[in-house]
């Protein structure tokens, strides 16, 4: 675990992390948020090591949109191992089709961590690997692992945005984005706050500006992973 939070950046991250959990059949990770599609994965993630042609491959046939792992990501709490992603082979061929080609690909099978940021982010440490240890008892250690490798990816990723060490939203900012972090929208923002929901949707916009995010979805995880807001 030392090693994996002296790790000094991203590379070094991916090399630190995947010595740890090599010697159990898994040489490939993939730290990321895991937004509703049709949302862009690649704005969400943090740390890589998935072959170039497989990534490639996978963002250019846009499987994130079919992928059951991410799906079962996005609403399990637990850790689960792949093989545990539900797919329909016959009503789902594109789900069936992105675990096909993963196998190819060197990931038959491997272990997802899911990661509440709020009530509206959702975000996962995964490990694959061709024939990975899936003991419960290796599950336990690369939770702890996993846990650890995420939060010095956030800190790595989000380091250069917030050098300083000040924040960088206001108070209101801060405000409507602690209130669409607890699931709310613009406009039950509004009525919270007693503003209007232009406003509300101006604060979000230059909120995500300045934490230099993709959507309000990729602000509320940048605000969190910042210390800028706090969920309970």
């Amino acid at each position: 675990m030392e090693r994996l939070e002296q790790a000094a950046d991203q590379h070094e991250l991916i090399g630190s992390f995947r010595a740890c959990v090599e010697p159990f059949g898994f040489n490939i990770v993939l730290i990321t948020g895991l937004p509703d599609p049709p949302a862009d994965l690649k704005s969400f993630l943090l740390l890589n090591s998935w072959p170039a042609g497989w990534r490639d491959h996978y963002f250019k046939e846009g499987f994130y949109r079919d992928d059951p792992v991410a799906a079962y990501g996005r609403v399990r709490s637990d850790p689960f191992a792949w093989h545990e992603a539900p797919v329909d082979p016959a009503r789902q061929p594109r789900a069936a089709q992105v675990m096909a080609e993963a196998a190819d690909a060197g990931m038959r099978d491997g272990l997802v961590i899911p990661i509440m940021a709020s009530k509206t982010i959702q975000t996962c440490v995964s490990v694959a690997g061709v024939k990975p240890d899936l003991h419960p008892n290796v599950q336990r250690m690369i939770h702890l692992l996993g846990l650890f490798a995420h939060t010095r990816a956030v800190r790595l990723h989000l380091g250069p945005i917030r050098s300083s060490g000040q924040r960088l939203l206001s108070e209101r900012e801060r405000e409507v984005l602690q209130w669409t972090a607890a699931g709310k929208t613009a406009w039950e923002t509004s009525c919270i706050l007693g503003i209007s929901e232009r406003t509300v949707n101006y604060h979000i916009t230059t909120a995500a500006r300045r934490l230099q995010a993709v959507s309000r979805t990729h602000a509320v995880a940048r605000a969190i992973a910042l210390g800028e807001i706090t969920v309970s």
